[in-house]
C-alpha cells in the first residue's frame, strides 16, 4: 500500500474522533457541540495555513485534503517553521483532543473509542506516513530517512 492510503486513512481517524467527541458532549449540550465542530474546522484551517502552505510538497500531499486546500491559500516561502507556526499547528491537535474530554470522561465506552481512535490515526501517521515524507523542514520527519516518492 502506499502513502496516500495511510495518510487518507488518518485523517478519517481524525474525522471519527471528532465524530465520537461531538456525540459526547451532544449527549450533555448540542450547541457546545456545534462549537466543537466548528474550532476543530478553524483550528484545521489555521493548520493548513501554518503548516502545509510551507510544505515543498504540499502538491503531492499524502493527505489529499491538505494539499488541495492550500490551492486556496495564499503561497508562502518555504522553508524551516518559525515558533508561531508551529503552535498553529499545534492548535488544531491540542483543540481536538482537549476540547471533548470534559464531557467523554462521563462516558468511558465514548472516551476509550475516541482514544482509540485518534492515537491509532496519530501512529499510522507517524510510522506510515512521516517517515517517507518529503517536507524536509518539518520537525516530525525522520532524518535520514526515505524520500516520498
Amino acid at each position: 500500500m502506499n502513502k496516500t492510503f495511510y495518510g487518507v486513512i488518518s485523517i478519517l481517524a481524525q474525522i471519527a474522533a471528532m465524530i465520537v467527541g461531538f456525540i459526547g458532549i451532544a449527549k450533555y449540550s448540542f450547541g457546545i457541540a456545534i462549537l466543537f465542530v466548528a474550532g476543530c474546522v478553524i483550528s484545521f484551517t489555521i493548520f493548513v495555513y501554518a503548516f502545509c502552505t510551507k510544505c515543498p510538497i504540499r502538491d503531492q500531499c499524502v493527505h489529499i485534503v491538505h494539499g488541495l486546500l492550500t490551492n486556496l491559500m495564499p503561497n508562502r516561502e518555504q522553508g524551516a517553521y518559525s515558533h508561531c507556526e508551529r503552535l498553529g499547528t499545534m492548535l488544531y491537535f491540542i483543540f481536538l483532543v482537549t476540547f471533548p474530554q470534559y464531557w467523554l470522561i462521563n462516558s468511558p465506552w465514548l472516551m476509550a473509542l475516541f482514544w482509540a481512535i485518534l492515537l491509532s490515526g496519530f501512529a499510522i501517521n507517524g510510522i506510515k506516513v512521516c517517515g517517507g515524507c518529503g517536507n524536509v523542514y518539518c520537525p516530525m520527519r525522520r532524518r535520514g530517512g526515505p524520500i516520498l516518492k
